[in-house]
């Protein structure tokens, strides 16, 4: 979802629908339309505490002064300028003084529209949209980090309704588009194959859609033959992701290299998810002692998957004892279900929506945004199930003063 609502603004009954469609094709909500600058500045004065994206279409010289009276009356507001194709420089310049934040050139090129569109999103919708970068790592090999994040991105996408992306930042044969039933024609190493090339717009123009908010960037799934990949070309990858949805999942690769500790400090929280064996334990005990101190202290989360509450000597406080983290989550063990969401190419909610994986999901979610109330209450537990026993406790205590 396009994080500024549209307004259209004097745009002409030809232009209209080209414009409408190539907004619908960037999930871009056109709220109204207004004939003029002066009905639109009437018609939204009240509501002007919530910036939107303002499109207006200039024909001819002088008009700059309605983009100039648009930008004094609903200041902070965006403005994109439709102008006429052989506008002079001294034209543009003049546009660009009366306030107008991009020009595009009529008729509309689209990927000149999309750019000039995505970098106002980037400069204008970022300040208001509250953005999340979660990095998931197993801590060795079938930890289930990666279904964990498949299906913690569409958790977020579904029950909290939020744009989110989930990237696969493996440079090794990756399983996401199988797990997930996809034939993405760019992959992460096609990517970094043009990085000198990559920005906002390419890298939106290369995620498959999964759902309504749910986008991916898919690893490798064939044999790809990569020259050597730089540190800070994963960081431009992720920070352009970070820019096109409200939320990015990442699944990181648990192999530590520098590519890996650069994508990690570039996040805002880090789930780092083992399992109860003693190899394990030891795993996330090591990659914690490789974390920043202040990583550890704020935002670093250990997530068991696979959990067995009944197993001796690796309950949570055991696990918090062995590792000195403080924050552990854990994920309840229902393999069948698992099992049946892979070979179905589907997220757990689509195939198992009682597994109590999904509840477990919801609290780490609920943890890891600071929300205060669970994200789903519909199968019963979160919110609803604390009141009653809340309730149960108050009707125990009184039936023992009684």
């Amino acid at each position: 979802m396009y994080p500024l609502s549209v307004v259209l603004v004097g745009v002409e009954d030809s232009v209209l629908p080209p414009l409408r469609r190539e907004l619908m094709s960037l999930a871009a909500e056109i709220e109204s339309e207004f004939p003029t600058a002066t009905t639109a500045i009437d018609g939204l004065r009240r509501t002007k505490k919530q910036p939107r994206l303002l499109i207006t279409q200039v024909n001819e010289i002088g008009q700059e002064s309605t983009i100039q009276n648009l930008s004094t009356a609903l200041g902070g507001w965006p403005i994109l300028a439709l102008t006429p194709h052989d506008d002079s420089a001294e034209t543009l310049l003049r546009i660009n003084r009366a306030g107008a934040a991009q020009m595009v050139p009529l008729p509309l090129d689209r990927e000149d529209f999309h750019r000039a569109v995505a970098m106002i999103g980037a400069q204008f919708g970022a300040a208001h949209v509250e953005r999340h970068v979660i990095a998931v790592v197993g801590a060795a090999g079938g930890a289930g980090a990666t279904t964990l994040s498949i299906n913690l991105a569409h958790e977020i996408s579904t029950q909290l309704a939020r744009s989110t992306i989930l990237a696969e930042m493996s440079l090794q044969l990756g399983t996401m588009a199988a797990m997930l039933d996809l034939q993405p024609k760019v992959t992460l190493p096609h990517l970094l194959k043009e990085i000198h090339r990559v920005d906002d717009f390419l890298v939106e123009k290369t995620l498959v859609p999964v759902s309504e908010r749910l986008r991916v960037l898919a690893g490798p799934h064939e044999l790809h033959s990569l020259a050597t990949v730089k540190p800070e070309h994963m960081v431009k990858i992720v920070d352009c992701l970070k820019k096109l949805a409200e939320v990015t999942v990442l699944d990181v690769p648990g192999g530590f290299d520098e590519n890996q500790r650069e994508i990690l400090r570039s996040c805002d929280q880090v789930l780092l998810v083992g399992h109860q064996t003693v190899p394990s334990i030891r795993a996330v005990k090591m990659l914690c002692d490789s974390l920043p101190p202040d990583r550890v202290m704020h935002s670093l989360w250990v997530v068991v998957n696979r959990f067995n509450p009944g197993l001796k000597g690796f309950g949570v406080s055991e696990i918090q004892q062995m590792i000195g983290i403080p924050r552990i989550m854990t994920i309840a063990n229902d393999y069948p279900s698992v099992n049946l969401a892979v070979n179905r190419g589907r997220p757990l909610r689509l195939v198992a929506p009682q597994t109590p994986i999904l509840r477990d999901i919801d609290e780490v979610i609920r943890a890891v945004l600071g929300l205060e109330s669970p994200v789903a209450s519909s199968n019963g537990h979160g919110l609803f199930k604390r009141m009653f026993k809340s309730l149960a406790r108050v009707d125990a205590s009184d039936a023992v003063r009684s």
